[in-house]
């Protein structure tokens, strides 16, 4: 950087010949250096760098598909960089590196090199180990690693060719060679259960989840005991007397959140949510503390549950088990007959379940009109169908959601699939949730405005930005070539819930929920409150569910502080880098845990699409691409693929902005949305991939 040289000066560093095309060649690619603004050329024809602060460079995360990166970046004008095969110089998916951008014309995709790897991300690969010529290689499962690794012999530890192996990248700085790896496990599969079981056991590895908790959070977790009651009822609110009720899925064994009711001379309604006090017992800084923040949240795979916190806290000290005395954090909400909350309290409490119930015994109370505590429960039910219908008038958007679940065997291999949707008694714990977390963000905004802080109190906000504005229009686009009329004022929650409902009673119901999901943004922790849009709330965040999610608990702990007046500048600062870190921590782990639980289902609906191979199956396409269709198979919620190469029948073009394919010469359509029988042609379990063709 700090030299200038001239052009005879580069030739001969290089060994270029004058008279040779080479020389030719470096001319042109000093021009193409000069034209990227990377070198400089001065009036005395010599050459220098440019300064490093003058060249766009960004740090950023990579993820790789297909072959090819997207550099995810902190810079608002440029969020993502496409990142070609040939310029992520030795970059895998998840580190983080510098890029730098080489293209950013207007209406167009971003270009950009990766300058430097800063940071590798820590995981093992899943693949195969092959012998060829002498050398051994591991060829990696996933697609994201786009390359095989090198295996020299004194690192295979006792791994043969064609074993399958989980192996940890030692180097790569020169992306024309291969990567150096490391066997550090040799995956058996002597029989079925025991490739199903090692097929879930390399989620862990491959999204870096813990297998266990260390030695010190262990000890610390031991030592931990049973509040004294009489002690913390000296400046808790005394619950016990109150009739509280847990709701929970049948299989649950964590109980963090509680619900009561009572009806008051005025005529408005006292509902209570009472949430499993976990910050009494997981003190700040901490090692179960720093440990929880690692994790950010309890992961729930299809054979098992990674927690946030070791069992003695989950599923007892904290939890909120039937006829126990238990530390709580409990919001009070005052609400009137059209459903406002009118007046609330948020307070440190000690209550007593009453009873257990799970959501099947929940929805044959409401449905049928009784049954145990129906004089608690049919109230909660229609305040809460209130509620619902309130948030959804006020701009909160009506997606329909589904979640697989599957039944395993004592092997814990997957035997069945079914599909979990919201029904009245998981609404009636839902609107309940929401509200809570509703009035702890919107109680900070008033704390702030009394105290006159500005800018506002610190608080770990839960966000949902607008959706792309680019995406939306493609999708509205699309539901006017269905011939929907509609006409949108703006793109706000509310009109989008308008929206939806003109597709409650068409076949498109489905396929229209569907596209506009692929249009939103995720929603994430931050800091800064910009409001949450699918929500259709000013003010959010998450306090409901501290057993299994870090945010929860910060949530609690910021509360606490405020309650007790701990509003100095210095604590304040140290209080906002704290939630700064946890937000960026949290929703990273998330974004890792949805992955991994996406993964694990994806392992189980593999597994089970092995016993329809060669036989004809129904399904629903689910995405459509240049090279095929993606089919959602009825039997076990499994999407395979169609390649376009096997669509014999016609020559099929990709019609992007109306999410099909069209038959050139026949004209016929595969359509997002359109039901279609296809045989099963082949299950690979140890790439996840289920190949289809169309059933005749």
């Amino acid at each position: 950087a700090d030299r200038t040289l001239k052009l005879h000066e580069i030739a001969k560093s290089l060994s270029i010949p004058s008279d040779s095309l080479e020389y030719a060649a470096l001319k042109e690619a000093l021009k193409s250096l000069r034209d990227q603004k990377i070198i400089i050329k001065s009036s005395r024809r010599r050459y220098t760098l440019r300064n490093l602060e003058n060249v766009a460079t960004f740090e950023a995360t990579i993820t790789i598909k297909n072959g090819a990166g997207i550099a995810i970046t902190q810079n608002p004008q440029y969020p993502k960089i496409s990142v070609k095969r040939k310029r992520l110089n030795a970059a895998f998916d998840g580190d983080k590196v510098i890029v730098r951008l080489v293209k950013a014309k207007k209406g167009k995709k971003p270009q950009g090199e990766v300058v430097k790897v800063l940071k590798r991300k820590s995981v093992l690969v899943p693949g195969k180990i092959e012998y060829d010529n002498n050398f051994f290689f591991f060829v990696p499962d996933d697609e994201k690693y786009y390359v095989d690794f090198l295996i020299n012999p004194d690192k295979l530890n006792g791994a043969k060719d064609g074993d399958r192996v989980k192996v940890k990248l030692i180097a790569w700085d020169d992306p024309q060679k291969n990567p150096l790896g490391e066997v550090v496990k040799i995956i058996s599969s002597i029989d079925e259960s025991s490739a199903i079981a090692a097929e879930f056991e390399s989620i862990l590895d491959e999204f870096s989840l813990p297998k266990s908790f260390p030695k010190k959070v262990l000890q610390e977790t031991k030592a931990i005991k049973n509040p004294d009651i009489r002690q913390e009822l000296k400046r808790r609110l005394d619950l016990r007397k109150e009739t509280i009720i847990t709701i929970d899925p049948i299989d649950a064994k964590d109980f963090d959140d509680a619900l009561s009711l009572k009806f008051l001379p005025n005529g408005n309604q006292l509902l209570g949510v009472h949430i499993a006090d976990v910050s009494y017992f997981v003190r700040e800084n901490s090692a179960l503390d720093k440990e929880a923040l690692n994790r950010g949240n309890s992961v729930y795979l299809t054979d098992r549950v990674t927690p946030m916190l070791p069992e003695k806290l989950s599923n007892d000290l904290c939890s909120l088990k039937p006829r126990r005395v238990r530390l709580a954090y409990s919001v009070l909400m005052e609400i009137n007959p059209k459903g406002d909350v009118v007046d609330y309290q948020i307070a440190e409490s000690v209550i007593k379940s009453s009873r257990r119930f799970n959501y099947g015994e929940v929805l044959k109370i409401i449905e049928s009109g009784k049954g145990e505590l129906a004089e608690l429960i049919l109230p909660l039910h229609r305040l809460a169908q209130k509620l619902r219908a309130k948030r959804f008038a006020n701009g909160g958007v009506d997606f329909q959601t589904f979640e697989v679940k599957f039944e395993l065997d004592k092997n814990k291999t997957p035997i069945k699939a079914r599909l979990k949707g919201s029904d009245k008694a998981t609404q009636l714990v839902e609107e309940f949730m929401l509200l809570a977390n509703k009035t702890v963000a919107e109680h900070v905004k008033k704390l702030s405005q009394k105290k006159k802080f500005k800018p506002p109190l610190p608080f770990l906000y839960r966000i949902h930005d607008k959706p792309s504005e680019s995406k939306l229009i493609d999708s509205l686009n699309f539901f006017r070539s269905l011939g929907v009329r509609f006409k949108l004022k703006n793109y706000s929650s509310k009109e989008i819930n308008k929206l939806i409902k003109k597709f409650e009673n068409r076949p498109e119901k489905a396929l229209a929920h569907q596209i506009l999901l692929r249009a939103m943004a995720k929603a994430e922790y931050s800091i800064n409150n910009i409001g949450h849009y699918g929500l259709g709330f000013s003010d959010y965040a998450h306090f409901t569910s501290p057993i299994r999610r870090y945010p929860d608990l910060i949530v609690h702990r910021t509360l606490k502080a405020y309650a007790k007046k701990e509003f100095s500048k210095s604590k304040l600062r140290n209080l906002e880098a704290k939630l700064a870190y946890a937000a960026e921590r949290c929703s990273e782990t998330e974004r890792n845990a949805m992955d991994a639980e996406r993964a694990s289902a994806r392992i189980a609906q593999t597994f089970m699409a092995r016993k329809y191979l060669g036989k004809t199956i129904e399904g629903v396409i689910s995405g459509i691409t240049n090279f095929g269709i993606f089919v959602i198979l009825d039997e076990f919620y499994g999407e395979g693929l169609v390649h376009i190469r096997d669509l014999l029948d016609d020559y099929y073009a990709f019609d992007e902005k109306n999410y099909r394919l069209v038959g050139k010469r026949k004209k016929g359509v595969y359509r997002l949305g359109d039901r279609i029988a296809v045989r099963v042609a082949k299950v690979d379990l140890e790439h996840r991939k289920i190949e289809l063709t169309i059933a005749e």
